[in-house]
């Protein structure tokens, strides 16, 4: 095997390999959260409406992010009530902060805790200085 075919194959390998790095960074699921997973993000809300898989999506004012519960409507929160509670309101989201492709900014928009008027609407991060409320 000549010298060129085995500089070529040496950089498709690493092309490969950072590739699979990224992919699997990207795609890998959001479990056990913890307080150094996320970043504090507030705003004001300005719609709620159901997603797809069961999913509560925010939207915020003046934020290009759309922010997500995760399966929220199986952990008896309802859209309805969601938009009594904090619509036009000023609430602390706090986000998953993680880099991926898709998200150079950190900013995944998996919301893994909720407060509106200090208050706990949702909060999934374990060892928390909040109890959990899923």
């Amino acid at each position: 095997m000549g010298k060129i075919v085995k500089i070529y194959l040496s950089i498709i390998f690493v092309l490969f390999v950072a590739f699979m790095v990224a992919v699997i960074q990207t795609f890998r699921p959001v479990r056990n959260v913890q307080p150094d997973d996320v970043m504090k993000i507030e705003g004001i809300v300005t719609n709620i409406q159901e997603g797809p898989g069961f999913d509560i999506v925010i939207t915020l004012k003046n934020d290009k992010h759309h922010y997500y519960i995760n399966r929220g409507l199986q952990y008896q929160l309802t859209v309805e009530q969601l938009r009594s509670d904090i619509l036009n309101k000023k609430v602390t989201l706090y986000g998953i902060e993680r880099w991926t492709i898709f998200t150079r900014d950190k900013n995944m928009g998996h919301i893994s805790k909720l407060i509106v008027d200090d208050t706990i609407i949702f909060n999934e991060i374990d060892n928390d200085e909040h109890e959990k409320t899923i």
